[in-house]
């Protein structure tokens, strides 16, 4: 029975310690996520609804895509988040480090997926 009692709690201590079971990581703090993207070299973004896009974020806040024409997008940090600007309206994004980039979040939900 002890044994028995010994390995259900290995068990459980595992368990509780895998990703899956652990809290999240925090969210980067928003001069550190934009000096991560904006560093000039591209990025490929992928939204949430599966669209993927080639974007560079340059440090004076502007954003360039695939196509050899100015974007009239920009981007700025606001208190805690990044926030991404254009004709239809800003959207502010808050990040988490994951496995080769960032993943925005969108309050508590995934958003923009950035990406190397």
């Amino acid at each position: 029975m002890k044994t028995y009692l010994r390995l259900a709690g290995a068990l459980i201590a595992a368990l509780a310690a895998s990703p899956a079971f652990s809290a999240q990581e925090p969210f980067l703090p928003s001069e550190k996520a934009a000096a991560i993207l904006a560093d000039g070299a591209p990025w490929s973004a992928l939204a949430p609804d599966g669209k993927a896009l080639k974007v560079t974020l340059a440090k004076d806040g502007s954003i360039r895509g695939p196509m050899p024409f100015a974007l009239s997008i920009t981007w700025t940090v606001k208190d805690d988040a990044m926030c991404i600007s254009g004709k239809m309206g800003t959207h502010c994004l808050r990040f988490r480090s994951v496995p080769g980039g960032l993943q925005g979040w969108d309050g508590d939900k995934p958003d923009l997926k950035f990406s190397r």
